[in-house]
């Protein structure tokens, strides 16, 4: 689309900004200079909005403008010093200043009067509004060199009129960073330095911009502005923000940037591909441009009124990316600042209207196109032939491990039928809580609670361990007399509920710990969620939040209850370190903490 690229790097926008900047020191023109003043400053209360017109008084129209009101016009063209415009926006009265200090705007600068009075002494030649104007090319400068790229000549000429001169070329290294990274948004190889660095004549050069415009990360790089206008995304939105499948769009609008799909195509296949004659599926997958709004599958929704606003979305969209217009403002009334009216509005609205569409998101959306992006044959054909080649060193390393495992299963046995124990206790732990439970640790290492019953309270319990690492911990809760109804619990139910388990480290002498990360959870018997308030399953232990956690109160059976953490990695203390066991009660429901349990580690693998 946009590719030719010139020695001298410059954005698009400063080399347009430059030629702007050499016609402005001409003559004022509407559009460019005067409009944005009027625009900014004075349409909100002066402008095509009927129903906040302030004094009768319209400035958006030239003709209004010059009438003024009560026969005193706001622009007598040709003379600065008569007319109620500059008058109003210049005079140290309070009462008449414009804008008013009650709007909170900013008094006009200086520059933007000088150029007001330049543009009436002219004549006030008006322009229509910059999105109804064809852009024309501006006349190279007198300077221009023969042969010179047209943002050169201009850059030049600014260069020259503020008495400045070129900075000096760029070392060969950070000219090929700046290719790289404006063209393909990525560093080059090293290979890539030590070879232009060595050569940076021009043809080399020119070499590089090829190759990089060759690169199919160039049509990601330049495709990315386009995502972004396109307002694409990989989901929903809303409330569940649901994954959604519009990535084959995505690759659609980087290929165009690698083909150099003319502009005027690019955009004809975004707003109608699917009306061509013949379109391919490629062509109707470009209208996804239409459908990267965000879609609502909220179960309470009204599919009608999502509907109306994917319309709306779809319209502001346009304006936005294709007319150069804010749309949007005129959903609610006449546009205040560009020439559109709420009639208007709703007049190209009609357009998107008229989509056979019922307002549901996802795949459930209609309509939906049923497309398989060109990517994914292949993609599975290269992930197949991974597999297979990786299978021989699959089947070589089952074979190799085949003897060593059927020796580890036989001394395993052999400890088993020893008596060998798979879990140690935490013995001679240290144990505390937030709230005030007496915890107090038995010889085989269970501990008992005691003294006060909190409504919700955390365990901490510290304890060194010689194992040479710590693969898991085991967590089992006992059933007592001395508890309620002789259950887990010394709560006014007996049940317990278990909202999180932490795993920490400490130094021995530190109060400082790091946390240790765990990789899931199993229990022998847990609850039902639903029918508990959110409390049952063990995995809720793992997630910080105290909505969820392990409950048993709907197993009746007064019998040890049994958790098991996995860690993610095997954990390895130091001689002065300790292994610390949080276990958070903190439960909406209160009321429900562990009575008697006991803590064991283990350094098995899973």
């Amino acid at each position: 689309m946009f590719r030719h690229i010139t020695p001298i790097c410059t954005t698009f926008a400063t080399a347009m900004g430059l030629a702007l900047g050499l016609a402005a020191a001409a003559e004022p023109d509407f559009a460019r200079d005067i409009q944005p003043i009027l625009s900014d400053n004075c349409f909100a209360c002066h402008g095509p909005d009927e129903g906040h017109r302030k004094a009768g008084l319209r400035l958006d129209q030239r003709e209004a403008a010059v009438v003024g009101v009560e026969g005193r016009p706001a622009i007598v063209a040709g003379d600065p010093t008569r007319g109620t415009l500059l008058a109003r926006l210049t005079t140290g009265d309070e009462d008449d200043l414009m804008p008013p200090p009650a709007s909170h705007r900013q008094r006009l600068r200086p520059a933007q009067i000088a150029l007001l009075s330049r543009w009436i002494a002219a004549g006030a030649p008006w322009g229509r509004h910059w999105a109804f104007v064809a852009p024309t090319r501006p006349d190279l400068p007198s300077e221009a060199a023969p042969g010179a790229s047209p943002i050169d000549a201009f850059i030049r000429a600014r260069l020259t009129r503020e008495q400045m001169t070129p900075a000096s070329p760029a070392p060969p290294h950070t000219l090929l960073r700046r290719l790289s990274f404006d063209l393909t948004g990525l560093p080059p190889g090293k290979a890539d330095l030590a070879t232009f660095t060595a050569d940076p004549s021009p043809v080399a050069y020119a070499a590089v911009v090829d190759r990089l415009l060759a690169s199919p990360q160039f049509g990601e790089r330049l495709g990315m502005w386009w995502l972004d206008v396109a307002r694409y995304a990989d989901t929903d939105g809303f409330q569940a923000d649901e994954t959604r499948t519009n990535w084959p769009w995505r690759d659609w609008v980087v290929a165009a940037f690698n083909r150099n799909l003319p502009f005027d195509r690019f955009i004809t296949l975004q707003l109608a591909g699917d009306l061509l004659p013949d379109a391919t599926p490629e062509d109707r997958l470009a209208t996804c441009f239409q459908r990267n709004h965000m879609t609502n599958g909220e179960g309470g929704r009204d599919p009608e009124e999502s509907r109306v606003e994917y319309v709306l979305d779809r319209v502001n969209t346009t304006g936005t990316a294709l007319l150069g217009l804010t749309l949007g403002c005129a959903q609610c009334h006449s546009h205040k600042f560009d020439p559109l009216s709420q009639h208007e509005y709703y007049a190209l609205s009609a357009f998107f209207d008229s989509i056979d569409e019922d307002g549901k998101a996802g795949r459930a959306a209609k309509p939906y196109l049923a497309y398989e992006s060109a990517h994914v044959a292949p993609a599975i054909a290269e992930a197949k032939a991974l597999v297979d080649q990786r299978l021989p060193a699959e089947a070589s390393a089952k074979r190799e491990a085949q003897a060593p495992f059927v020796i580890w299963l036989e001394r395993r046995a052999a400890q088993i039928s020893k008596g060998h124990r798979s879990w140690h206790p935490l013995l001679n732990a240290t144990c505390d809580s937030s709230d005030g439970t007496t915890l107090t640790q038995e010889a085989d290492g269970v501990i008992q609670t005691s003294g006060a019953t909190p409504n919700q309270d955390d365990y901490r319990i510290s304890a060194a361990v010689a194992l040479p690492r710590i693969t898991g911990v085991l967590l089992d809760v006992l059933p007592h007399a001395s508890h309620t109804n002789a259950s887990y619990s010394r709560g006014k139910v007996g049940f317990f509920v278990l909202t999180d388990l932490k795993l920490q480290v400490r130094r021995a002498g530190s109060a400082q710990v790091r946390d240790v990360a765990l990789a899931g959870a199993v229990a022998d018997v847990a609850d039902d969620a639903k029918k508990n308030g959110g409390y049952g399953p063990v995995a809720g232990i793992l997630d910080d939040d105290p909505r969820n956690g392990w409950s048993t109160r709907e197993h009746d059976a007064l019998q040890t209850r049994t958790a098991v953490i996995a860690l993610e990695e095997p954990l390895v203390l130091a001689p002065d370190e300790q292994l610390v066991v949080e276990l958070r009660q903190r439960s909406t429901l209160g009321d429900a903490n562990l009575g008697r349990f006991r803590l064991a580690v283990t350094d098995e693998r899973g």
